[in-house]
C-alpha cells in the first residue's frame, strides 16, 4: 500500500493529533526511568542519559544570527532528548552564509547552490544541482527516495513547494508550522553541542537560508537533541537536576514566543 495515499485521505488536524499522541506515548518509558532516576538520586550522567523530550514538541524562537553550525545529524532514541559521543565534533561543519557560494563538496552544497541559483540568480529549478541528484536518484531507484519524491512530477512538485514557501516567506515572514496547519515536529530541528551551540540538523536547511536570504531576524526551533556534556555543565553551574537546569537555560536563552 503506498503510506503517501493513506496519510492524504486524512484530514490534516487529524493527522497533526496522531503526530503529537506518537511524540506523547514514545517519551513515557523514558519519563517513567527518569523519574526513579531522580527517586533513588542516581549518578547525574545516568539521569542525563533518560533525560526525556518535552510531553509535546515545544517551539523556541532563536535570533537566524544564532545558528554558525549544521550537519547531518542523527536523533536521539524516540522519548529520549540527549545523544551523547562525539557527533559534535566529527559531524558538524560551519554554517556558509546564503550571499557566498560554496563549492562542490562542502557539507549540503547542493541545498546551499540551489537556493542560491533559484532565487538569488533566477535559474529554473531544472538546472539546479539538487534536482539533477534528485532526478538521477529516482532513476536509479534509490531508497529511500529522495525528499520522498518517487517520480519526475513529484520532484516537479517538491520545487513548486519550495518556490511558494520562498513567496510567503516574502510575502507574511517566517511562519510557523503550526501556524501553517501542520505538526510542530515539521519545525526547524536544532540540537545543541557540549559547548552549548546551536546546530542545525536535517530538518530546516532551506529555511534557513530562504530566512537569511530575505533578512528574517527570528526563526523558531524545535530542539531535537542536546549533547550531555552540556547538560552535565548546567546542572553543575545550577546545582539543579537535568530537566529543571536545561529547561531554565532554555527560558533564558531563548524566547518561547515571537519575538
Amino acid at each position: 500500500m503506498d503510506t503517501s495515499l493513506l496519510k492524504s485521505a486524512i484530514p490534516r488536524p487529524v493527522r497533526n493529533k496522531l503526530i503529537t499522541g506518537k511524540w506523547f506515548l514514545s517519551r513515557l518509558p523514558y519519563a517513567l526511568q527518569y523519574q526513579v532516576s531522580l527517586l533513588q538520586e542516581a549518578p547525574v550522567e545516568i539521569q542525563i542519559e533518560l533525560l526525556p523530550a518535552p510531553k509535546q514538541p515545544l517551539i523556541f524562537w532563536t535570533k537566524l544570527e544564532n545558528i554558525k553550525l549544521h550537519g547531518s545529524l542523527a536523533y536521539p532514541p524516540h522519548g529520549r532528548l540527549c545523544m551523547g559521543g562525539d557527533w559534535d565534533l566529527t559531524q558538524v561543519y560551519p554554517l556558509p552564509s546564503i550571499f557566498e557560494s560554496v563549492p562542490k563538496g562542502t557539507k549540503k552544497w547542493d541545498i546551499h547552490e540551489t537556493v542560491r541559483a533559484m532565487f538569488l540568480e533566477g535559474q529554473h529549478y531544472s538546472e539546479t544541482p539538487q534536482y539533477e541528484l534528485m532526478i538521477s536518484a529516482i532513476k536509479q531507484r534509490v531508497s529511500p527516495p529522495p525528499q520522498g519524491c518517487r517520480s519526475i512530477e513529484e520532484v516537479e512538485k517538491y520545487f513548486e513547494r519550495l518556490i511558494a514557501a520562498y513567496k510567503s516567506m516574502h510575502r507574511k515572514g517566517y511562519l510557523t508550522q503550526k501556524e501553517q496547519g501542520k505538526s510542530s515536529i515539521s519545525e526547524m530541528r536544532l540540537h545543541v553541542t557540549r559547548e552549548g551551540k546551536l546546530c542545525l540538523g536535517t530538518g530546516g536547511n532551506h529555511r534557513v537560508r530562504l530566512a537569511e536570504l530575505l533578512g528574517v531576524k527570528w526563526v523558531p526551533f524545535l530542539l531535537r537533541g542536546v549533547h550531555p556534556l552540556w547538560v552535565k555543565q548546567l546542572c553543575r553551574t545550577s546545582s539543579l537536576p537535568p530537566h529543571t537546569a536545561l529547561s531554565a537555560w532554555l527560558r533564558t536563552e531563548f524566547h518561547s514566543t515571537r519575538p
